[in-house]
């Protein structure tokens, strides 16, 4: 996965490695929020569901005992017509 974040403080690019399922999506979050739902996570690894650019992203373990909304943003995307 490639996040890539920009605000007035400064930017950064990174690349994850992950195991995903189904197709590509380009999606944009408040980095503000994940972090709030992370920060609160005591896991090594997490699970994220995301279904199109426009859904809500889900994040939570496979014992249910925690579930996360993050609602996305809309961002210019260059390279979509």
């Amino acid at each position: 996965m490639s996040l890539s974040i920009s605000s007035h403080i400064g930017s950064m690019n990174e690349d994850i490695d992950i195991v995903k399922e189904g197709k590509d999506i380009m999606i944009g979050f408040n980095p503000k929020f994940v972090m709030d739902a992370l920060k609160v996570i005591d896991d090594e690894e997490i699970n994220l569901y995301m279904l199109n650019a426009k859904s809500p992203c889900f994040i939570k373990d496979d014992e249910g005992s925690f579930i996360y909304i993050v609602l996305p943003v809309n961002f210019n995307n260059p390279g979509a017509n």
